[in-house]
């Protein structure tokens, strides 16, 4: 793994010296709530609107990081876990999008994205406590999806428990992610075989012909205003969770990433090699911009492609994509963090840093410090 000695090297110093002890100030001792983000400048973003995604996305890295060594979070989650997340609601009444009314409407909804990453952060407190409360509320979140956002007739989870005419890949994506977390950190099996179940929701709705789709009604049929809307970071996130999926079950995925895969790399990327924010489904441009959570999620996917087939090729694309990350997202911005989107010939349309954006790039740069762990 020589061509991976340097990457490796810059993404443990960017995390330990530069982004962990620049985030975890972030949180209030107060109220327990991680920041929205920070301006180019440093400072907090404006406290217009709170969302609940920010929390568990923040609680997991800093469970993860302090796992890893990279830094001690505990107090910083527990603090987060205690009186943070009630500020939204419970395991039992269900976690509200944010705590301001804003732009996004109803901001008190219960959403499906949301229980998703509630899931998520307390499966990694477990993981960091053990505490009996942690795996309650574990079973408690899983539950109150079950009953409340379930549907029972046509199968597949509603995006809201107030709307039940709307599908959404996206946080059936999210949950698959947290349900295979919950199963590594408890070693229950329950919980691999509720993942199984998205993963078949996957194979049968959710993975077209040649790409995967985003939006539907309550029947599965593409949404008429946005199903031909594609992600190819999402595919690409699928390649990872795909292969994760893989090594715990042991499933052939093999077509499944190859679908996703073809799809991706030939309509997913400007010329300036950038994986793109959306496209049609028919692989013509939709949003020409690139966001940072779409390349480290192709990051993620091209360490699941070295693992299903090592080479020095492979290796090579990983150290490219940790180079596309530094040049043209970190090392613009301050120290420890990052320009959120740039347009299609490279130029910055948000300089900013969302907060909500850290869990992706701190989950993909694990990815490659795992790589020199297991090599």
């Amino acid at each position: 793994m020589n061509s991976l000695t340097y990457p490796i090297h810059r993404i443990r110093t960017w995390l330990k010296d530069d982004a962990l002890p620049t985030w975890i100030t972030t949180i209030d001792k107060e109220t327990g709530l991680f920041a929205e983000g920070l301006n180019q400048t440093g400072t907090p973003f404006p406290p217009l609107t709170t969302r609940f995604r920010v929390q568990p996305r923040q609680i997991y890295v800093f469970a993860h990081a302090t796992q890893l060594g990279l830094i001690d979070g505990r107090d910083t989650i527990d603090l987060a876990i205690n009186q943070g997340l009630p500020h939204f609601g419970s395991p039992h009444t269900g976690f509200q999008f944010s705590l301001e009314q804003g732009r996004h409407g109803d901001d008190r909804q219960i959403n499906l994205y949301e229980q998703a990453f509630a899931l998520l952060s307390y499966a990694w407190h477990y993981k960091l406590t053990a505490t009996k409360d942690s795996a309650d509320n574990m079973e408690v979140i899983y539950q109150f999806i079950t009953h409340h956002l379930t549907d029972k007739d046509r199968g597949g989870l509603y995006l809201s428990q107030a709307c039940n005419s709307q599908k959404c890949q996206n946080p059936h994506m999210h949950l698959f992610e947290a349900l295979m977390v919950c199963f590594e950190h408890t070693g229950n099996t329950l919980w691999l075989e509720r993942a199984k179940a998205i993963y078949l929701l996957f194979g049968n709705h959710f993975l077209q012909q040649d790409h995967l789709a985003e939006f539907f009604d309550a029947e599965f049929r593409l949404d008429p205003q946005t199903g031909t809307h594609v992600d190819p970071g999402h595919h690409y996130e699928w390649i990872w969770l795909l292969n994760h999926y893989y090594k715990l079950t042991g499933t052939d995925v093999s077509r499944q990433i190859e679908t996703l895969l073809n799809f991706a790399r030939k309509y997913g990327h400007n010329t300036n090699g950038l994986v793109r924010d959306e496209v049609l489904s028919c692989g013509e441009p939709l949003r020409t911009t690139s966001r940072l959570w779409c390349q480290t999620e192709y990051l993620k996917a091209c360490v699941a492609l070295w693992e299903r087939g090592p080479s020095a090729q492979r290796e090579k694309v990983i150290a490219e994509a940790v180079e596309q990350i530094f040049s043209n997202y970190l090392e613009p911005a301050i120290k420890g963090l990052w320009v959120d989107q740039l347009d299609a010939s490279g130029q910055p349309v948000n300089p900013h840093a969302p907060a909500s954006t850290f869990y992706h790039i701190f989950l993909a740069f694990s990815e490659v410090l795992r790589l020199e762990q297991e090599a």
